[in-house]
């Protein structure tokens, strides 16, 4: 399994704002996306053929990044799209890309346009990186006329920078996902197995009690275990002052990306569980999915109380047959992209709705050899009328 590396090793930082200003980030994404992007730029287009409003109005879109959604748009959306970025080196690597486009620096709380004067907003992973998304929904309830669309795409692994301060303000810690790691898995007994929580290949996280951990490695340490040094990030949390929720987020990605030292660190945190359990300790852990969080907090934002209808919020999968000239892993019959992560599976085997589905078709069933998936995580809300 590849965890698409999203330059995190390279490009994260704990300041949140350096991070989004490197334009080194944007040619990063567009390589990690041009594999893929036949098959994203059909179900980009099929989602906004069903829901922009017609006739069209002016398209507005947030957190435009380098352009990337632009190069799946048609050419009649292009032409009525007014693109939005607050940093300035984006801005500028984008008019470099795009020369013909309107692009504009600004702040998605605060957009330059008058008034119920969009009929429709977009956005290409921006909604998991908001820290204030009650803001970001008024204003885009300000600038959409009756009956227009906000739609959300997301295509990448879920960034951290809402969930985790979300789950450690609900009193949990956000843990690296070691009940899945296949080399771990294949040395423990059954009885091991079962003290584990059901968890999937893309539920990136597994959260446990923050006092339950903090307190038991603040036990360990006191008795100079030294399992407590092998925990990397986690290792002196339950220390006063050693916990900065933006440097826990840029290592728990930066493990994340580098296989050697994700294996080193979910062995360390599967050890300390099997001894939480061996000694009876409180160990409380629940598997975290980041894309079914952040579908949960969009439904949850964009409500009637505040002025919209949420119309669509789940996975859209396209496929295709593999080419000579981008073939298959040696070994794998089917290769499927989904949450950030590309693996072999045997079928699609996760829920999503087929792009033909979204077209309005018959979906094709993919075969079970030979072919390549992906999915997008699609949101789509729709300002009430009246």
């Amino acid at each position: 399994m590849e965890r698409e590396k999203v330059g995190y090793n390279t490009f994260m930082t704990p300041n949140v704002t350096v991070r989004w200003h490197n334009p080194a980030l944007l040619d990063h994404l567009i390589r990690i996306r041009q594999p893929w992007n036949r098959l994203t730029r059909r179900i980009v287009g099929a989602v906004l053929a069903r829901y922009l409003p017609n006739p069209r109005g002016m398209l507005i879109e947030i957190g435009a990044g380098g352009g990337q959604l632009r190069e799946w748009l048609t050419p009649e959306l292009t032409a009525i799209a007014t693109h939005t970025e607050p940093s300035e080196p984006f801005v500028e690597a984008f008019r470099q890309r795009y020369p013909d486009a309107t692009v504009l620096q600004a702040d998605a709380e605060k957009l330059p346009v008058a008034s119920e004067s969009v009929s429709g907003v977009l956005a290409l992973c921006v909604f998991d990186t908001l820290s204030n998304l009650a803001a970001v929904r008024t204003e885009l309830h300000r600038v959409l006329t009756p009956g227009g669309v906000v739609i959300h795409f997301l295509d990448l692994a879920t960034s951290p920078d809402s969930l985790f301060p979300e789950l450690i303000a609900g009193g949990e810690l956000p843990l690296t996902n070691f009940a899945r790691d296949p080399g771990l898995l294949s040395v423990l007994t059954n009885s091991q197995k079962s003290l584990l929580p059901v968890a999937d290949d893309f539920d990136e996280i597994l959260a446990i009690r923050w006092d339950a951990f903090t307190q038991f490695v603040g036990t360990l340490a006191m008795a100079n275990q030294p399992i407590v040094a092998e925990l990397g990030p986690y290792a002196n949390l339950h220390r006063p002052g050693g916990f900065d929720p933006d440097r826990l987020a840029m290592e728990f990605m930066a493990a994340s990306a580098d296989p050697d030292r994700l294996r080193s660190l979910n062995k360390a945190l599967l050890s300390l569980t099997l001894t939480a359990y061996q000694l009876g300790r409180e160990w409380p852990l629940r598997a975290v999915s980041s894309r079914k969080h952040l579908r949960t907090k969009l439904r949850a934002a964009f409500t009637a109380e505040y002025g919209f209808s949420v119309e669509f919020a789940g996975a859209v999968w396209a496929w295709e047959l593999a080419s000579p000239a981008e073939p298959l892993p040696s070994g794998a019959t089917f290769l499927l992209r989904h949450a950030g992560r590309t693996m072999p599976r045997s079928t699609m085997g996760v829920p999503a709705l087929p792009v033909e589905a979204v077209e309005g078709f018959t979906p094709v069933p993919s075969p079970r050899e030979g072919a390549r998936a992906t999915t997008v995580e699609v949101f789509v809300a729709r300002r009430v009328v009246g």
